[in-house]
């Protein structure tokens, strides 16, 4: 496992636990210019949104989740593209990691903004409490080893 990997999924750690000094300053030591640069947020990006989509979801259903989501999100959130967030969510169901799935991808940096949100948003949804993020973030950082 890279210290990419490590530092990513523990800004993500960081964001879950509302560690907002934390989240500002492992996110300034990520590496912009790593080749697999938000690779392991967004595996765990994938593992929440299988988790709340166990059966798959159809474009309608995703669409529809997430005009429900959109408003509800922090500030900024308004500004991702919905085309753009429906592409992320249909790459996690498919057991894309996002940033290597067919996502119009406008940059990497966007792409990990939505990617956080949106794991953020998908973990408070499901009701995983600390121990459970952190398994989930376990199995983030096994299935980016592997």
């Amino acid at each position: 496992m890279t210290g990419s990997t490590v530092t990513e999924l523990d800004v993500l750690g960081a964001l879950l636990a509302f560690d907002f000094i934390g989240f500002a300053q492992k996110s300034a030591s990520l590496d912009r210019t790593d080749p697999h640069y938000g690779h392991a947020v967004g595996v765990a990006f994938g593992l929440a949104v299988r988790r709340r989509f166990p059966q798959g979801a159809t474009r309608e259903e995703i669409s529809e989740y997430l005009a429900g989501v959109l408003g509800s999100l922090e500030a900024g959130a308004q500004d991702f593209d919905p085309v753009f967030l429906e592409s992320l969510v249909a790459d996690g169901l498919d057991g894309a990691t996002a940033l290597g799935g067919a996502s119009p991808d406008p940059d990497p940096e966007t792409t990990l903004q939505a990617l956080l949100l949106l794991t953020f948003r998908l973990i408070r949804e499901l009701g995983l409490d600390p121990d459970q993020q952190r398994e989930l973030l376990t199995e983030a950082a096994h299935r980016v080893r592997a």
